[in-house]
C-alpha cells in the first residue's frame, strides 16, 4: 500500500512540473521577444504633455519619462521597474522644484500604446508607492502611443 501512495505521489509531482513547464513556455512565448532599441510613446494634449522612453533588458524595464502639464512645473526622470503581465510598475526618480523625488508610476500595455494608472498612494522609505497596485484605475484619456525616437 506504501509502494502505491509513493509511486502516486511521484506521479502527481511530475504531472504538475510538467503543466508548470509548459504554462512558463507558453506564457513567455505569448509575450513575443522584447522590443530592441528604444520604444518612444507620447500622450499630447492641446496644454500637457507626457513622454515616455523604455528599453526593455529582461526582466527590467528602464527609460525616462516626462510630464510637462500647462501651468505646473515640468517633472523628468527615470524609470525603472518590470512587467507583471500587461502591467509596468515602475519607480520614477525625478526633478522638481529643485528637488528629486520618487514615486510608483504604473502603465497598463496595450495595442494602442500604454495607459497611465491611478490610484491612493501612501509615502514610506523615501517613496510614494501605490496602496493597492493590482486595484488601479486606468483611464484611456492618458493613453501614450507610439512616436518617433528623439535622435
Amino acid at each position: 500500500m506504501f509502494f502505491y501512495r509513493s509511486l502516486l505521489a511521484a506521479s502527481s509531482l511530475a504531472l504538475l512540473a510538467a503543466c508548470h513547464e509548459q504554462s512558463t513556455q507558453t506564457a513567455q512565448e505569448s509575450a513575443g521577444p522584447a522590443p530592441t532599441g528604444p520604444q518612444c510613446y507620447a500622450y499630447t494634449s492641446a496644454t500637457d504633455t507626457i513622454r515616455l522612453t523604455l528599453q526593455t533588458t529582461q526582466p527590467t524595464v528602464t527609460g525616462q519619462l516626462t510630464y510637462h502639464y500647462f501651468e505646473k512645473d515640468r517633472n523628468r526622470g527615470t524609470i525603472s521597474g518590470t512587467m507583471h503581465g500587461d502591467t509596468l510598475l515602475a519607480d520614477y526618480t525625478f526633478q522638481s522644484e529643485g528637488t528629486t523625488s520618487v514615486r510608483q508610476v504604473a502603465f497598463l500595455r496595450r495595442d494602442i500604446g500604454f495607459i497611465e494608472g491611478f490610484g491612493p498612494v501612501v509615502e514610506g522609505q523615501g517613496k510614494v508607492t501605490f496602496k493597492q497596485p493590482r486595484a488601479l484605475q486606468y483611464d484611456a484619456k492618458y493613453t501614450l502611443v507610439p512616436v518617433a525616437c528623439p535622435k
